[in-house]
């Protein structure tokens, strides 16, 4: 078969899904008593978790079976500028200090019921031709299981980043018209 580069850009009819195009937008626990609403512009990076059934084996007669089993956990990460105010990591701070105290080792009162200590994350895909989003992803029952560390040297002069991770209990999926495209 011989090589035309005109086949293969015709299967990008939209030249491709950017990775640059995309915002992040974090609805808080009720319990935290506050919001953040600038993290859809200061959350720089997302990585949407894979999806990943595990198998279940069946064996019958000495022969082992693959059946799908449930799927595996997974986890979303993201990563945050720091702005000199801090705002965004000391909410993910005290958000997982309310979850589970340093000093008491114990879980804020009224945050018992798992949506008082969750909230939800929305990644959006946007299009290229400023239309909106083309796919969103919305976790349910998202909370920030690690918040990473910062480092401080006086060798550079770039803005702070630092990365959370966030457990949630599912995720669902909308296309371009709304269309719950899975777990809805």
């Amino acid at each position: 078969m011989a090589f035309n580069i005109d086949t293969f850009t015709a299967k990008l009819a939209s030249g491709g899904a950017l990775g640059s195009l995309f915002e992040c937008e974090l609805t808080a626990a009720k319990g935290t008593g506050s919001t953040i609403g600038d993290f859809k512009f200061m959350c720089k990076e997302a990585v949407l978790p894979a999806s990943t059934i595990e198998a279940g084996t069946v064996t019958y007669m000495g022969r082992a079976l693959q059946i799908p089993g449930n799927r595996a956990a997974q986890q979303l990460n993201t990563t945050v500028y720091n702005d000199e105010d801090m705002a965004i990591r000391n909410h993910i701070e005290n958000w997982m200090e309310m979850l589970n105290s340093h000093r008491t080792n114990s879980r804020n009162t009224g945050m018992a019921a798992i949506g008082s200590y969750t909230g939800s994350l929305v990644v959006k895909q946007l299009s290229k031709e400023d239309i909106g989003s083309v796919k969103t992803y919305e976790f349910i029952d998202a909370w920030p299981s690690s918040c990473a560390e910062v480092p401080l040297s006086w060798e550079t002069n770039d803005i702070q980043t630092f990365a959370v991770t966030w457990d949630y209990n599912y995720w669902k999926t909308t296309d371009i018209g709304g269309n719950v495209i899975s777990g809805g």
